[in-house]
This record gives structure tokens, sequence and C-alpha cells, in this order.
């Protein structure tokens, strides 16, 4: 069983004994090498992979130290002759305290590799011409004029961001996914000294650690099977601003040479002696809170210090709610003129809808939902049918939380005690269900006409139809 499932997993895995000699092999460790198992198992590591030493072995390494060692990158020609590049990650294996063997877990990133490289390529192809030649390379694709929002935090925040842009200081961002962070990387460079240098972005959780150290800090003819001299980010943002999204995703080894990168300018290629000065201003983001990504120790303390100079925090959309009809016209003017649309309000019920929705996607999942409904809407204004499938979702289950609550004190009227507020509903919600039901009925079940009976738009019955609950009777026969 232990085999079958072995043979069918992406990763390659390979165990050696206390001594070194293969006990487990599977196929996937086989293609990375260009082996079979039959020719690796009971024998020595170094025997059947004569070019390795104890010294550069991952597995005899942590047989020899105990200690694990995670996402190691590896490139290497097997013995077909082919460059592969593999993510290794290497455990000892204990057994009532005692060393026994260790493990490799490989993942084939050869792929990963060479597009990586291919765009540091065209990277360095794209901005060091143009740097040469003195020409505006800045690539800040928004201003603060993009930054929309009047609630007092977002005043306060773009005062903060554009005091900060005309400094040199690092910066951190902060802020849930869908904030904007990017959109005020873009402005404060815009704005900055440096507008008219590089701004060049990498998202670190986008590769793995082995990948993104090469990117970052470029290579050295020679450092790995295949490398070519190329520079890293650092040094085609040279002059310009180096945005770092996603910063408490970077492994802390990673995380120690950006700080060193920070204290002194200095930076050094993959498998070169030689350092090299760059003036690059750094800013990272998070979305996750500092203090937790501290306390975690997903962000070096250290690190942290050095990025927070200026600590910039997006607020959530749910915390500038006053802000959603501004935001709605913006986007609403953005996409009707983009898809070359009619612009079309919102319906009163969509516009309460998104005043009490609670965002968890922010003002990119505003901005999503804006620009599908556009799409499909038919009407004079946008329907809550036209609105995404999770929206009308999350209003449908709104709505029904809102029929069954009723601890409001009942409404008075000038006879004594009249309805309860939720008694209101349910009557409300009675005979809308029971309108809604005879037009469906009238119209025999065609949703076109029955929209029309009711004065409608089509989507909008087709969503109602789903918060009443109404379906469509089985026939008889």
């Amino acid at each position: 069983m232990l085999n079958a499932v072995l043979s069918v997993i992406d990763e390659g895995i390979h165990v050696v004994d206390e001594n070194g000699i293969t006990v487990l092999y599977n196929q996937q460790a086989g293609q990375f090498d260009g082996l079979s198992p039959e020719e690796v198992i009971g024998r020595h590591l170094l025997e059947v992979f004569p070019s390795l030493t104890p010294a550069t072995s991952t597995l005899l390494k942590v047989l020899a130290t105990g200690k694990p060692i995670p996402a190691h990158e590896q490139t290497f020609a097997n013995y077909k002759g082919q460059r592969v590049t593999t993510i290794n990650s290497t455990l000892p294996i204990f057994h009532e305290g005692r060393l026994v063997g260790a493990i490799e877990v490989s993942k084939d990133v050869t792929r990963v590799r060479e597009l990586s490289e291919r765009v540091a390529g065209l990277q360095a192809a794209l901005l060091k011409p143009r740097s040469r030649k003195g020409a505006p390379v800045g690539g800040a694709r928004y201003t603060f004029d993009d930054l929309v929002g009047e609630h007092p935090t977002m005043v306060r925040l773009k005062e903060q961001a554009r005091r900060a842009a005309a400094t040199n200081s690092p910066i951190l961002v902060y802020g849930e996914t869908g904030t904007g962070k990017e959109l005020l990387v873009h402005a404060i460079h815009a704005a900055s000294p440096r507008r008219n240098r590089p701004l060049v972005a990498q998202n670190c959780a986008a590769l793995p650690e082995g990948l993104l150290e090469s990117l970052l800090f470029g290579t050295a003819r020679g450092s790995f099977t295949g490398a070519e001299d190329r520079p890293g980010l650092f040094e085609l943002a040279d002059g310009g601003t180096l945005y770092l999204d996603e910063i408490n995703s970077m492994q802390p080894e990673l995380q120690a040479k950006l700080l060193r990168v920070l204290q002194d300018g200095r930076i050094r290629r993959l498998g070169e002696s030689t350092e090299r000065q760059v003036d690059v201003r750094i800013i990272a983001s998070t979305n996750e809170d500092p203090a937790a990504a501290l306390a975690s120790g997903r962000l070096r303390r250290d690190l942290y210090y050095r990025l927070a100079v200026v600590t910039l925090e997006l607020p959530p959309l749910r915390e500038r709610a006053s802000d959603i009809p501004l935001l709605t016209r913006h986007f609403l003017d953005k996409h009707s003129a983009r898809l070359g649309l009619p612009r079309r309000p919102l319906s009163p019920e969509v516009e309460r809808f998104f005043q009490r929705h609670s965002w968890p996607g922010n003002v990119r999942e505003l901005e999503h939902a804006i620009e599908a409904a556009l799409q499909l809407a038919s009407g004079p204004q946008i329907e809550m049918g036209d609105l995404p499938a999770p929206l009308q979702r999350a209003a449908a289950e709104w709505e029904k939380r809102e029929a069954e609550a009723g601890t409001a004190a009942p409404v008075t009227g000038e006879d004594g005690p009249a309805a309860s507020p939720r008694e209101l509903r349910h009557r409300l919600a009675s005979l809308e269900r029971e309108a809604v039901r005879q037009a469906l009925e009238a119209a025999g079940w065609n949703l076109t006409r029955a929209a029309r009976l009711l004065g409608m738009p089509r989507q909008t019955l087709q969503y109602r139809i789903k918060v009443l609950g109404l379906k469509r009777p089985e026939s008889e026969g």
C-alpha cells in the first residue's frame, strides 16, 4: 500500500538509514535524478551520486547534525543530462530518541525556475536600457487621486503617506487583502523624489525561498548549473523603489539578508564574492497584523524595526462604510467607461445591501461586484439579481436572519399595542411571497412574463424567488 501511494504522488521521496544506505526511493525521485528505484535502493548515497560529498549532501548533513534543512533549492544535471531544479526539505528520523535515518522530500520547480529567470531577464531588458537613457521609468500606475475615500481615517492616511513619500525611509504597509496596499505604494512612489526611477514589485509568497533569493539578489555564472550573470531586483530597482508584498511569507533566513541590505545598502549576487552598492527605497507590506506576525515568528523583530520607520495602516472597508457610496460612484464611472456600457445606478435595495454587507474582500470585492453587475444588468438600474452569486447568497442569509430576529419591542399605535417588528416582517414576507407566487402561476412560471406582471426586472424576480424559497411545483402526471 505504501509503495502504491508513493508511486503516484508528485513529490520525490528519498529515505536513507543511519549509515547513508537508501531504504526507500520512489518513482518521482527517480524521474528527477534520471534513475530507477532499483538502481538506488540498498546502495550508499555517495556510491550512487559520486559528485556529492558529506559536506554537499543534505541527507548526509542531516545524518551528521540531526537538524532539519527546510526548503533548500538544488539545481543539477541528472543522469540523463537534463537540468533539474528542486526544492528539498530534509528531516532527521528518530526512534526512541536515537537518530536512525533521514528523509528528503523534493518538489520539481524546474519550470518555475525557468520562468522566473525569463521574467528577471525581461525586467532587466525593459528597465536597464531606459535607465541609461535617463527616460522616466517610474512605472507607477496610480497616484493619490486614485485613493478614493473621505472617511477621516483615509484622509489621515493620505496625509501621512504624502509626508512619507517625500523621504527615503523604509515603509511598512499593513492592510487586509483587497484594501489597496499596492495602489498606496504606487501613489507613494509617484509622489516621491524617485518618481522617475524604477518601481519594481515582487510578491514574496509567489515563489519558493530559493527562487525568491536569486530573483532578489541576482546570480553569477556558475552559481548553479546553467546559471547566468543576471542582475536581481535590487539592482533593477537601483535609484528607485522596491516593493515587497507579503513580507511575512519570506523565510527568516532571507529576511536576515534583506535586513543587511537595509543596513548598509550592499548586495551580493548568488555565487559571487563581490559586493555591489545599491540605492533602493524598500516598501514592504503585510496582510497580517504585524503584532501577530512578530508573535508567531513569521516576521523577524530586527527586520520589523528597520522596516517600520514609517507604518501605514489601510482600514478595512467595513470600518469606513461611509465611503461606500463614493467608491460605488467611482467604480461605476470607471468600468462603464472602460466597458463601453451605460452607467446604471444601484437600486435602493442594492444600496441598502452594500451598506450592511461586511465586505470581507474589502474594496477589491466591491469593485469586482460592480464590474460584474454592469455586464449582467439589463434594466435601468443594477438590481440584486445582477450581483455575483456569492453576494446574492450573503444577502439572502442576512434577510433570513432579519426575518427570524425578534428582539425589538412591539410597535405601539394610537389604538394600543400593534404588531411587533418581527410580526410585521413575517406579514410583509407572506404578502410578498403570495404576490410573487400568484404572478408566477398566472405567467405559467415564465419568469419574463411574471417579472412584467410584477413590474420588476427579471434578475430581481430570480433573486426574490431564491430569498422567498419559492419552487416550481412538479408536474402532475
